[in-house]
């Protein structure tokens, strides 16, 4: 394949993957708490990756738009690689995922009320325990949209890290 961000964007997403699958299957709780910012480690190493890669094709220049679209394109598709995963993992594969989920943020408002106390926790409590915590279609595309312009910053900063013009090369 000749383009590296779509490249680098199709074997990230395989990471993320197999990245995923290896969290729920060590622990699942882990896999909704904490392991996704393993995830990040992961999307920001690639985003350098490719940024670094298409200056070194662009013969060691490279502008500060081109440096974050190199870093921004990889994080877009390995994300909804990511997302259709999950979607998937939820629904077909461990549909537990879904009770946990609620069980996880019934536990930390739990722990908030405690620290703040009063009625806040028994409203926060009674909002939370009539949420839907499935994973739908929808909610799936909103977390992608949602994540790709967060990474939007992480490629803003890769994009001024990685340009180079040709004045400096």
């Amino acid at each position: 394949m000749e383009n590296i961000k779509i490249k680098n964007g199709l074997i990230l997403g395989g990471v993320l993957v197999a990245l995923t699958l290896i969290l729920y299957l060590i622990d699942p709780r882990f896999y909704l708490t904490w392991g996704s910012w393993i995830g990040y480690v992961v999307i920001i190493y690639f985003m350098y990756k490719t940024a670094v890669a298409v200056r070194e094709s662009e013969g060691g220049v490279l502008s500060f738009g081109s440096a974050f679209v190199a870093s921004l394109v990889p994080m877009v598709i390995g994300l909804l690689i990511s997302y259709i995963f999950a979607y998937i993992l939820q629904n077909f594969i461990a549909p537990e995922l879904t009770d946990l989920t609620k069980e996880i943020a019934i536990e930390a408002i739990e722990k908030v009320a405690e620290m703040f106390g009063g009625d806040m926790g028994d409203e926060m409590m009674e909002q939370i325990e009539n949420e839907d915590y499935s994973l739908t279609m929808g909610k799936t595309l909103m977390g992608w949209i949602f994540s790709s312009l967060i990474g939007c910053i992480p490629a803003l900063i890769v994009g001024a890290i990685t340009k180079r013009s040709g004045e400096f090369a």
